[in-house]
């Protein structure tokens, strides 16, 4: 394999986003770009310049459609990961990946995986605003202890090596016990439609508790001289996530999740990254 600079794994990028795009709209699948997918989109018509990655969230009811639908839709280099396989850390959402392509997550090179683009499920929310936020505490607090569990002490050094022992220690549950009870808890308590979409396996812990009308009906954003859909109301939503998100950030602060690290294969990637017209 060849090393890669970001341009040509924005390019890889763009590739996969578009069989995703092509798919959905194929089905009449709602998605959103959302994180700093939508914040490229809004803020610079494309890309965070240093960003490696793309994400975009599908309501619930449609998310666990997905797999079986991408598998059977693809073309034979790209396929769908779903993050509780055993060589990777446990988290029930999707990622579509380049099987011609690697790169290196900063701190996780043990995982091995190609360029790719994050699909994650939009949850309900509870009947309640204070029930909304309570339960999506508990789900972050489950989750943020499953990723404790994950830390490997092996390959851990001073303070990390010896949290990760302790932890693992004392709690007595696996990576995989807790996913599962967080899963069970979500179908169970936002089966009714609610006044929030929440992404719990986001970034932005509560931030990622979001006004359900701020998501609306899909609206299409200009992205690299390509056109994904994103939510209705996009300043109210990156407003919730990144306060004055127009502002970049320090130069310090500008980081990727690969750090730099992409290869593929020494074959050239000749794929031209098109829409459908009739799509647009």
């Amino acid at each position: 394999m060849k090393s890669i600079d970001i341009v040509e794994c924005h390019r890889v990028l763009l590739s996969i986003a578009v069989e995703f795009d092509r798919i959905c709209r194929k089905h009449g699948i709602p998605y959103y770009m959302i994180g700093g997918t939508l914040l490229g989109a809004v803020r610079h018509r494309g890309f965070i310049p240093w960003d490696d990655d793309m994400d975009f969230g599908v309501p619930r009811g449609w998310f666990d459609r997905l797999p079986a639908m991408l598998a059977g839709e693809l073309p034979p280099h790209l396929r769908v990961r779903q993050l509780n396989e055993p060589d990777l850390s446990a988290s029930n959402f999707l990622k579509i990946e380049d099987c011609r392509t690697r790169l290196a997550y900063k701190g996780l090179e043990q995982f091995k995986m190609g360029i790719n683009i994050d699909l994650f499920p939009l949850d309900d929310g509870l009947k309640t605003p204070f029930a909304t936020r309570l339960f999506t505490r508990y789900v972050l607090l489950c989750l943020r202890l499953k990723d404790l569990l994950a830390l490997d002490p092996a390959i851990r050094k001073g303070f990390k090596k010896w949290a990760a022992r302790g932890i693992r220690s004392l709690c007595p549950l696996s990576t995989g016990r807790l996913l599962s009870h967080v899963e069970t808890c979500i179908r169970k308590h936002t089966a009714t439609a609610s006044g929030y979409y929440i992404n719990y396996y986001g970034a932005w812990g509560m931030k990622e508790m979001v006004d359900r009308k701020h998501f609306g009906r899909p609206r299409e954003y200009p992205f690299e001289r390509l056109r994904f859909f994103g939510p209705a109301n996009a300043d109210a939503y990156l407003t919730r996530l990144y306060g004055n998100y127009m502002e970049l950030p320090p130069v310090e602060k500008r980081s990727s999740h690969a750090n730099g690290q992409y290869a593929m294969e020494e074959s050239p990637f000749e794929q031209t990254v098109t829409q459908d017209a009739g799509s647009r």
